[in-house]
């Protein structure tokens, strides 16, 4: 069994990536219905501490996690290897944007 990784969700908070199953924005009607009954069943965590959370991020478990945090800024902290996984050819933005080769500048 590998060893677990973590990121860092703001404020302090690390979240255990295997266990995230999606991270979405907080303006998806279906994700706030999401947020309400996690809330209703004691399975939400703030780890925006109040502010104005950016993303969500649901567990395995069901339960939600709201963070200040952007979806894209925790996609590039969830992608990033560990540092004895890293090799010569990795660059941070491997895997994390396709590039669009039709609007190169030649």
């Amino acid at each position: 069994m590998s060893e677990p990784r973590f990121a860092h969700i703001g404020l302090d908070h690390v979240v255990q990536t295997n266990r995230v199953m999606a991270i979405i924005p907080p303006n998806l009607k279906t994700g706030r219905r999401y947020l309400e009954i996690a809330k209703g069943r004691g399975m939400h965590i703030d780890a925006s501490r109040g502010r104005v959370f950016r993303s969500m991020l649901i567990l395995d478990d069901g339960t939600v996690i709201t963070s200040a945090i952007s979806v894209q800024t925790l996609m590039k902290r969830f992608n990033r290897p560990l540092a004895d996984e890293v090799d010569d050819s990795w660059d941070e933005s491997d895997g994390l944007l396709e590039f669009d080769e039709q609007n190169e500048e030649t």
